[in-house]
């Protein structure tokens, strides 16, 4: 319903201050946090045909959604931010288990992992990213992979070393933070993803990429950065100021 709400916010203001007349909108800000930004939609079809509401394309939208390619969801002046993570959970779960604590999950994912295809036009979720996952490494001792919802997944995060950040209906995740706020590599798995504040997180120091198409070479590829580079990123990603850069203020 954000459309509408929206638009009925915008419609109050301009009835009753002269601000975003005198511009249509140009010099106001807008917060899009859904799956993609200021097209509002979780699914990218119907995201991109929808686009961005007219009466949002002057204004800057700050929004947890961005690839490096062009897309309708971003025609727009605009500032990839991350999504938000309650930074009181982040430092109770740090309290029991410090970042330099033991890891004694090799690989992990707790998340949605479709085994055949469910939505209606039969596409699987995550471009099969997750399913291939699933279906390669469920078996494998190394990767913790659980398909349901628990509400102290935090504490698993702070126990790994690597934690896979796949793509979903939309290519960004909260995940993605919450692994960097707790220690944990993240392994971005998301193609042309346009991730939040380049100029001061060094994304390349303290995060590995793996295209979509490798993900069956997970393990591989896992091992080969546990053996040569992984104490150098993890020392890069456990400095304060890359959890300070990316977690919100505890009075947003």
């Amino acid at each position: 319903h954000a459309r509408s709400l929206l638009s009925s916010a915008v419609n109050l203001i301009s009835s009753n201050h002269p601000f975003w007349n005198r511009s249509r909108g140009s010099d106001h800000v807008f917060v899009a946090s859904h799956d993609y930004g200021a097209c509002f939609h979780a699914m990218e079809e119907r995201a991109a045909e929808d686009g961005i509401p007219e009466f949002l394309k002057r204004s800057i939208i700050l929004q947890t959604f961005g690839v490096k390619f062009d897309h309708p969801c971003q025609d727009v002046e605009n500032v990839v931010i991350p999504p938000f993570i309650t930074p009181e959970s982040v430092q109770t779960t740090l309290e029991k288990y410090p970042l330099t604590g033991r890891r004694d999950i090799w690989v992990f994912f707790r998340g949605k992992m479709e085994v055949h295809p469910k939505n209606i036009s039969g596409r699987y979720y995550s471009k099969k990213v997750r399913t291939v996952i699933w279906r390669k490494y469920s078996g494998d001792p190394r990767f913790y992979l659980r398909r349901h919802r628990f509400a102290g997944y935090q504490s698993e995060i702070a126990r790994s070393v690597f934690c896979l950040c796949p793509l979903g209906w939309a290519p960004w995740s909260p995940r993605l933070v919450e692994s960097i706020a707790l220690g944990c590599v993240p392994v971005i798995i998301a193609d042309g993803i346009r991730l939040p504040f380049p100029a001061a997180v060094r994304w390349s120091d303290i995060s590995l990429t793996v295209a979509e198409k490798d993900v069956a070479d997970l393990g591989t590829l896992l091992d080969h950065v546990a053996a040569s580079n992984l104490s150098a990123i993890q020392k890069n990603l456990w400095a304060p100021d890359v959890r300070r850069a990316l977690l919100f203020n505890d009075r947003v």
